[in-house]
């Protein structure tokens, strides 16, 4: 099973993410535009895991989650992958609305722990950098047309949002579409933001 655990964007945010991508597809090049439905902030992407360790790893990533308090995320200025090169990923950064990133950082940690002791997973070497992924360029943006999405989308997308829980997910590929199939809500109990 090919699984990863994410806190989802709420409606209204992917809405207005929606909203401001649609002019966008018409004057950028190609790219796959990741349906709004399924936006999301990724703390931890497994890869294929055992269907036998599933439940060893929803009960530890309840246990690691349940501890930490409800926090608040925006989605604000966009940006592309790899940085200073042919743009391969376009996004939208998220962050604390209070500046500081700490609680999702916490989060993050917390979720990867988890893994790893649940299921051996192997930490990523690169650091965490929040984000919502709105499109694969394929081929590559130049860096005149990752500077236009940049531009469009500056500042801040949508309201603040209360964090209360994380999913597991299942992913799904079918050729270039993607579904994913929820597994567990892992709650944040320990306490309001």
């Amino acid at each position: 099973m090919r699984l990863f655990a994410a806190i989802e964007i709420p409606e209204s945010v992917r809405r207005e993410i929606a909203r401001r991508v649609e002019p966008l597809k018409k004057v950028l090049p190609r790219a796959r535009w990741v349906n709004p439905a399924g936006l999301h902030l990724t703390l931890v992407f497994l890869g294929e895991v055992d269907a036998s360790k599933i439940e060893k790893l929803k009960a530890a990533l309840c246990a690691a989650l349940a501890p930490l308090a409800r926090f608040r995320l925006e989605v604000s200025t966009g940006g592309t992958f790899p940085p200073g090169r042919p743009a391969r990923v376009a996004w939208m950064g998220l962050g604390s609305d209070t500046g500081d990133g700490s609680a999702l950082a916490a989060c993050h940690r917390a979720a990867e722990q988890a893994c790893v002791e649940a299921v051996e997973y192997q930490p990523e070497t690169r650091p965490f950098s929040p984000h919502v992924t709105l499109a694969r360029c394929d081929p590559p943006w130049d860096a005149e047309e990752a500077a236009r999405f940049t531009r469009e989308f500056s500042g801040r997308v949508g309201g603040s949002f209360e964090v209360d829980r994380a999913v597991l997910f299942e992913s799904h590929l079918r050729g270039t579409a993607v579904r994913y199939s929820r597994l567990a809500e892992l709650r944040l109990a320990g306490g309001a933001a």
